[in-house]
């Protein structure tokens, strides 16, 4: 890009004061110096994940990427109190969560790529950091259920390392959306028997779904990566809003009740369920920002083989993956040590696959 023909909206790091209503042209989204996508067209609000992070999200987040458009765009800004008055109106808020969902899809597309440029060691070494802060979530989950010291005392000591930082950024994802008031929509509730496939993964879809009863297999490549059985879970907001391929397959692991809503469906359910409709923005806009956490800190590992290669000696190449290979069996035998004598049965399943 030539500086001369371009210029930032907005820079990473600076603080959101407003949205921006892209008449017409091109924005340019830097997630990195290297990681860059484009959002394009008319009439399109963009800028908004930080505020609705901010004010309805629980997340106080300064600009994420940096922002850049062509002089031939045209472009206002909407301040931050006329942007979240606006949040009122339907096809405002339905625009702004297209956007998103579309910047979560591109940033997913960037986090595939480099992912898959991730060499030998790069690759053992994200499995590492994986494994170690699922192991240190593990820990929180349980010591927020029975508040046990030693337990703390396990946390505090490895929540610090940077392999579980970084293991967070990596695994960390917004939390299901999750809809507390049950929605039932006139012909649309669907009853399933067990293993009916509700969508397939790369399949064409333009609903999402409200599980009301039973529970849901999400499998991805065939796999089965979590099961979901609480109401009110929604799934597929994105296919919903850009009827884009779905991302997993979802199977009916019981007898299964689910509402279905299609996009014509969305004025009739911001009508009479409003909080539905800011839930999803919300929900999108808390993806861009994991997503923008995942960029971050594989685009750093990539650098990170860059400086090795061109000042390191390769015979200390493993030493890095050797060091934290040593943290996370640190981490193993302490927990198994502590659970035996603790007599911790409710770790049981963690000790066993250690």
């Amino acid at each position: 890009m030539t500086s001369g023909n371009y210029f930032k909206l907005y820079t990473m790091g600076s603080v959101p004061s407003e949205a921006y209503l892209l008449n017409q042209g091109n924005v340019y989204f830097f997630a990195t110096e290297t990681d860059k996508y484009l959002v394009k067209g008319n009439n399109l609000i963009l800028g908004a994940s930080e505020l609705i992070l901010d004010k309805l999200g629980g997340i106080s987040t300064n600009r994420m990427e940096t922002a850049v458009t062509d002089h031939d765009s045209v472009i206002k800004k909407i301040p931050r109190e006329k942007f979240f008055a606006s949040m009122n109106n339907f096809s405002f808020l339905i625009n702004a969560s297209m956007v998103i969902a579309k910047q979560v899809l591109l940033t997913n597309q960037i986090i595939q790529k480099t992912t898959a440029g991730l060499e030998g060691n790069e690759k053992k070494l994200k499995e590492l950091a994986i494994e170690y802060y699922r192991i240190v979530h593990r820990l929180k989950t349980e010591y927020d259920k029975r508040r046990l010291p030693w337990l703390n005392s396990l946390i505090q000591k490895y929540e610090t390392s940077l392999l579980c930082k970084r293991g967070e950024a990596l695994e960390k994802t917004a939390e299901p959306m999750k809809i507390s008031t049950p929605i039932m929509l006139s012909d649309t509730t669907l009853e399933l028997e067990k293993d009916s496939v509700l969508c397939e993964e790369g399949s064409m879809g333009e609903e999402m779904y409200i599980l009301q009863s039973g529970t849901v297999d999400v499998l991805i490549n065939g796999n089965r990566v979590t099961s979901i059985s609480e109401s009110g879970y929604v799934f597929g907001e994105m296919a919903l809003l850009l009827g884009e391929k779905r991302s997993a397959t979802l199977k009916a692991k019981n007898s299964l009740v689910v509402t279905r809503i299609h996009k014509s469906d969305l004025k009739k359910l911001a009508e009479n369920h409003g909080d539905v409709v800011l839930a999803i923005a919300v929900s999108l806009a808390k993806k861009h920002y994991f997503n923008k956490e995942k960029i971050t800190t594989l685009n750093t590992m990539v650098i990170e083989r860059s400086l090795d290669q061109e000042t390191r000696n390769p015979a200390q190449k493993p030493l890095d993956l050797q060091k934290c290979l040593t943290e996370l069996l640190s981490l193993k035998k302490e927990l198994g040590d502590t659970c035996q004598a603790r007599e911790a049965d409710f770790l049981a399943d963690l000790v066993e696959n250690l």
